[in-house]
């Protein structure tokens, strides 16, 4: 096993070990949850959650006003329109307003941490827990109800039009209904961290495992349509897939890129590169991007070829962000915690955020 995966599984490990101790502060170093609006990047790390002006990357607010050492961010925050949806690793997940960072509210039900990004749909938050369960939040923060799994939700729930399909740890993939009751479950021999991934008619749920392969599931009865052998025999899929018109894209934690036909799984093209990917698959305008553990930011053709390529200093794990007019990379080891690209490569800016 290599080592990005003993990082993320010590990371786990060492997140329940903190939390069930007296001792303040964290014992284990994670990597930055980053996502990105039209005018924000938002960065979730340590002890903060910060806004930031995308065009320079400088600090426009950050939560909460002071450092708790019990309050750790690491999830991807969720963001809406006028919101940031954020959980940490004290069992609290937090409403803010995406213009101020100010509180709007907290819940407090949970009895695990979050370090999954949580989903929306019609105002209604999902939020996923290490608990092994999942929240359903309305607008006001109450809870609606809870789904619970026997291992922890690591991976953003996905919505359809009438179902929620949750992937966990404890190797199954759930379809709800939309009131939390379960439809259907499918065990499919592997703990999951990457997120399902949803058909355009919303017929096929897509979901790469530990176990090393692809999945496509029906989404009305979990039946497998098809599976895709990937990774080697200590490796699997780690990252997000991305899904363009019918074709499936996807990386492996061994360094090869897929590119499968969406119905009925068959390999279009396969290409290797270099490093250890964790985080998947970025979508841009004519290709996309992927990042590895070994710090280096690369771009791909639709049909494989490579494109540009940065190299910087610390080590990535999360799939890049973007907005469509750029990307952004959060590192750890290195530099700096936050980078910023343009669409053909060219870093704008770099920063490590402080209050």
């Amino acid at each position: 096993m290599k080592k990005s995966r003993i990082v993320l599984l010590t990371l786990l490990a060492g997140l329940a070990i903190l939390l069930s101790a007296c001792v303040p502060g964290p014992r284990v170093v994670g990597t930055p949850g980053i996502s990105v609006s039209e005018d924000k990047v938002f960065v979730a790390y340590r002890n903060f959650v910060y806004g930031l002006n995308a065009e320079t990357g400088t600090v426009a607010w950050f939560y909460p006003e002071k450092a708790d050492t019990q309050v750790v961010f690491y999830a991807q925050p969720l963001v809406t329109d006028d919101f940031v949806y954020i959980g940490d690793l004290a069992n609290d997940f937090h409403k803010l307003d995406i213009d101020s960072g100010d509180a709007v509210w907290t819940f407090s039900g949970a009895e695990g941490f979050y370090i999954g990004q949580a989903a929306e749909d019609e105002g209604i938050i999902y939020a996923p827990s290490s608990d092994g369960n999942l929240y359903a939040l309305n607008e006001n923060g109450d809870l609606l109800w809870k789904f619970t799994t026997d291992h922890y939700i690591w991976a953003q729930p996905q919505i359809s039009a009438d179902a929620i399909f949750v992937a966990s740890m404890d190797h199954k993939v759930y379809a709800l209904s939309k009131d939390g009751e379960e439809l259907w479950s499918k065990e499919i021999g592997a703990a999951m961290v990457a997120k399902p991934l949803l058909s355009a008619d919303g017929s096929m749920l897509y979901i790469g495992s530990i176990g090393k392969e692809m999945l496509a599931l029906d989404t009305e009865n979990g039946e497998t349509l098809w599976s895709f052998n990937a990774g080697g025999a200590m490796d699997g899929v780690w990252g997000d897939p991305i899904l363009v018109e019918n074709t499936l894209y996807f990386a492996d934690s061994q360094g090869q890129v897929y590119a499968l036909d969406a119905q009925t799984g068959d390999q279009i093209w396969q290409t290797t590169f270099d490093g250890t990917v964790v985080g998947g698959l970025t979508a841009i305008e004519d290709g996309f991007v992927l990042v590895t553990e070994e710090g280096v930011v690369k771009s791909f053709d639709f049909d494989g070829s490579p494109g540009w390529e940065a190299t910087l200093d610390g080590e990535i794990f999360q799939v890049p962000a973007t907005n469509g007019e750029m990307l952004i990379v959060g590192t750890i080891e290195g530099d700096k915690l936050v980078y910023a690209f343009n669409m053909t490569g060219v870093q704008i800016w770099s920063t490590t955020p402080e209050n």
